[in-house]
C-alpha cells in the first residue's frame, strides 16, 4: 500500500511539472503521453545497461526528440547512453547536452 501511494505521488509530481506545456499549448495531450512514455522507456534503457550510470543522467522529451543531460564519467559512457536511447522505438533524435566529470586535483597547494 505504501509503495502504491509513493508511485501515485511521483506520478502526480511528474504530471504537474510537465503539464505546463499542455497549458501553454505547446504540446497536445497525446503528444505529452507519448513523450512521457518515451522518457520512461529511455530511462529504462539506461537502467538496463550496466556500463551506464542511469542516475547521473536526466532525459527530456519533446515530440519524440530526446535531450540527454547530466554528468558523465567519460565520453564512452555518453556514447553508450545515446546509443541506448536511440534504440528505443519512437525516439526521433537524441541531443547530447551532458557534461563530463573532471578529476579533482588533490595535489594542489593553496598559499
Amino acid at each position: 500500500m505504501r509503495h502504491a501511494s509513493t508511485i501515485l505521488a511521483a506520478t502526480a509530481v511528474v504530471l504537474l511539472a510537465s503539464g505546463c506545456n499542455l497549458i501553454k499549448g505547446k504540446e497536445t495531450t497525446g503528444q505529452y503521453v507519448d513523450d512521457a512514455t518515451l522518457s520512461t522507456r529511455a530511462k529504462a534503457a539506461l537502467v538496463k545497461d550496466s556500463t551506464v550510470s542511469a542516475t547521473d543522467f536526466d532525459i527530456q522529451v519533446y515530440k519524440g526528440n530526446v535531450t540527454l543531460t547530466g554528468v558523465a564519467k567519460n565520453a564512452g559512457e555518453v556514447n553508450r547512453a545515446m546509443d541506448d536511447i536511440k534504440a528505443v522505438p519512437g525516439v526521433v533524435s537524441v541531443k547530447n547536452a551532458t557534461r563530463l566529470a573532471t578529476a579533482e586535483r588533490g595535489n594542489e597547494r593553496s598559499e
